[in-house]
């Protein structure tokens, strides 16, 4: 196949501002030339693509996937037991190609069961089935009694483990990383505290130094990427310590905490939405949850996230893309939600494509691959009607994706 010219395209690399004029070539699965039109170097068989003012952008990542979530509210039953192995796996499928439907070429697991994200992994690279790259995750590992090991469900007896991986001690969690690592994840999810819309709340540390230590050092020597759902300052900064490499939600963060992950090279997923959501969806009931502490310390929570965004991308903190879609306040599919709340909160749109392209391809050693688009890396490319970097909602709207591109081969194409 010959290559393919992307000509007078509006360019958002996925850094920089936007440049008009410009010429992107693809050829195989790669990006060879970006360049200013003037001095594209094209060749009389190339393709070409006139875009006459539209944006390419690089392909973008959901970076906190769970897809086998759907309809999940704070009456279910153990995550990863609402159905058979079987629907969820078809309901992964089904949201995998949601995600790519809606620009998103890649996705970080952030747990399921079963080796979902793995075995679909596998689908998708033997062209079973179509949907993004997916970075896997496995089980999240918890501690007996944590605030997700849902103590209401004590006593069915379940054996099934679902979503779950129960581990006390630092050798049950260096087992329990290198068997979810064995069954194909390349993302360990932990479990270091439970706020969040969870039952103990930010002060509850639920694992041990020595077990966030040994959990980490197990991960990190195959080679393997640990995120952490944490949200308390103190579980912060013991994360950040031991060098997880995510955070999810970090709800409690603070000056000191994102200066400490600036140094440290640390990412961020904030997952700010489902609280907007779930505050919303209490207001909208008006039963007089709103006036619990449980609403209070959401709502508190998600104030101080909504002050604290702004400083840590205008101090180059590495924030991502990602919530906890699936749920019955989050359904999948409402993705461009999160990105224009950041946007309301105070952080620039280029700032939020960043979080959406160049930091999560950076969050998978994936850096010099993807996340922007520049000559040698991979060709995950979105041609969008209109510039995302003024107005991030147009992202929201299929119809402005003219063309997703996937390694070089269109998904959506514009021909």
């Amino acid at each position: 196949m010959g290559r393919i010219a992307f000509i007078k395209a509006n360019l958002l690399d996925g850094d920089r501002p936007a440049q008009p004029g410009m010429t992107v070539i693809v050829e195989g699965e790669r990006i060879v030339h970006v360049g200013n039109d003037a001095n594209a170097p094209l060749r009389p068989d190339d393709q070409l693509l006139p875009l006459d003012g539209h944006t390419v952008m690089p392909g973008m990542f959901q970076a906190h996937w769970h897809g086998s979530y759907k309809g999940l509210d704070f009456q279910c039953v153990p995550v990863g037991l609402e159905q058979a192995p079987g629907y969820l796996m078809l309901l992964a499928t089904t949201q995998a190609r949601l995600a790519l439907d809606c620009g998103f070429t890649s996705v970080i697991g952030a747990a399921t069961g079963d080796a979902l994200d793995a075995q679909l992994k596998m689908a998708i690279a033997d062209g079973i089935v179509q949907g993004p790259r997916i970075f896997a995750s496995g089980r999240w590992l918890i501690t007996t009694g944590d605030s997700n090991h849902l103590p209401e469900y004590a006593w069915w007896g379940i054996t099934s483990m679902g979503a779950q991986r129960v581990c006390d001690g630092p050798d049950e969690f260096r087992k329990g990383a290198r068997q979810e690592i064995r069954e194909g994840a390349e993302v360990i999810k932990i479990f270091n505290d439970s706020g969040h819309a969870l039952l103990y709340g930010t002060q509850f540390l639920s694992m041990t130094a020595t077990e966030l230590a040994a959990v980490v050092e197990a991960t990190h020597h195959r080679g393997k990427k640990i995120r952490s759902h944490v949200t308390g300052k103190k579980a912060i900064l013991a994360c950040i310590e031991a060098n997880v490499d995510i955070l999810d939600h970090a709800d409690q963060i603070d000056e000191e905490c994102v200066d400490r992950i600036v140094a440290s090279n640390t990412f961020v997923c904030p997952s700010l939405y489902l609280l907007k959501a779930i505050m919303d969806t209490v207001r909208a009931q008006d039963d007089g949850t709103i006036d619990t502490p449980f609403f209070e310390i959401m709502q508190r929570d998600f104030d101080n996230m909504q002050r604290m965004l702004p400083y840590a991308a205008q101090g180059g903190a590495r924030f991502m893309v990602g919530d906890d879609w699936g749920t019955a306040m989050t359904p999948h599919g409402d993705y461009i939600e999160e990105m224009k709340l950041y946007v309301e909160c105070g952080v620039a749109a280029l700032d939020v494509i960043r979080w959406a392209t160049m930091h999560p391809a950076e969050s998978m050693g994936m850096g010099d691959e993807l996340g922007t688009i520049e000559a040698g890396k991979i060709a995950d490319l979105l041609v969008v009607n209109g510039d995302p970097s003024q107005d991030i909602g147009i992202l929201g709207n299929r119809d402005n994706l003219l063309a997703i591109m996937q390694e070089g081969s269109f998904y959506k194409s514009m021909l």
